[in-house]
């Protein structure tokens, strides 16, 4: 108790000093982590309720990490406000030194808050949507956006959590930015034997008949008497014809199912028509000796 004392005259304080800072700094701190509770379950809500109508959210999370850091700034103040010691006094008076030593520290995390303020603002994605990191070479579902990182899950149900600033300066494919529908390009090779118009019909069968298929031109292209799915010859190659059509799936995520399926279905029905595919083969010939 007398080292207590003797502490507290170091410090130029009493016992009813300590007692009040404390007891107002208690208060402050359940206040301030009260509001901020009551802060996080009223824009998850918000949140919520956006992401169910379809709407970007991205503002009403900035709007939250605002108030959020609003409140903790008006708490810290509420605990410090009149309770600066001389010791206080001495530890703000070197501040100086240690905002230097800490903004040193902190590049890496400031950096990564700042990308993800721009990100929160411009919203190249958002919750939900299916992106690429290009550089990464990784698809996945966006589920969480923070001022931090960025997560990812991929198709094989990993996470991936990216710092923001890496996110903001990567090249990002959205499939989902301005619409969900993909457009994939399926080749198929024939041999020089095989009827290439026979082969196109059987293409555009086999698509046109998938569940998922979703052309909004295919109507456009009925109308002004052109076939719905277009095929082209792309290239003649040695072994064969390589045929090439357009393809549009309702979103990414049945875009390789439907790819796989219109694989299978073409080769049965190549099959049935008497079309065969073209692959690269060597055909050895053997002379006859000559009689002697």
């Amino acid at each position: 108790m007398d080292a207590f004392e003797r502490l507290l005259g170091a410090l130029g304080a009493d016992k009813q000093t300590v007692l009040a800072v404390s007891l107002r700094a208690a208060v402050a701190i359940a206040l301030t982590l009260s509001l901020v509770k009551i802060i996080s379950a009223v824009f998850r809500r918000a949140e919520k309720a956006r992401r169910a109508r379809g709407q970007r959210f991205g503002f009403v999370r900035l709007l939250k990490y605002a108030l959020t850091a609003l409140v903790c700034v008006g708490g810290l103040t509420a605990v410090f406000s009149g309770s600066a010691t001389n010791a206080l006094s001495a530890v703000l008076a070197s501040s100086g030194v240690a905002a230097i030593v800490l903004s040193i520290a902190c590049q890496e995390p400031i950096g990564n808050l700042c990308s993800g303020l721009i990100i929160i603002l411009t919203s190249p994605f958002k919750i939900g949507d299916v992106i690429r990191h290009v550089g990464m070479g990784e698809t996945g579902t966006v589920e969480e956006v923070t001022l931090r990182h960025t997560v990812i899950r991929t198709f094989e149900n990993k996470r991936l959590i990216i710092p923001n600033s890496d996110m903001n300066k990567a090249a990002i494919e959205n499939a989902s930015y301005g619409g969900n529908k993909i457009c994939m390009p399926l080749e198929f090779t024939i041999t020089y034997e095989s009827d290439a118009e026979t082969a196109a019909q059987v293409i555009r069968n086999a698509i046109q008949r998938h569940p998922h298929y979703d052309d909004e031109k295919a109507e456009e292209a009925l109308a002004a008497g052109k076939e719905p799915v277009e095929v082209l010859i792309n290239r003649m190659e040695d072994s064969g014809i390589v045929l090439k059509v357009w393809v549009w799936a309702e979103n990414l995520g049945v875009s390789h199912r439907m790819k796989s399926d219109i694989y299978f279905e073409v080769k049965k029905r190549f099959g049935y028509a008497h079309v065969d595919f073209a692959y690269p083969h060597i055909q050895i010939v053997r002379e006859k000796a000559p009689r002697e």
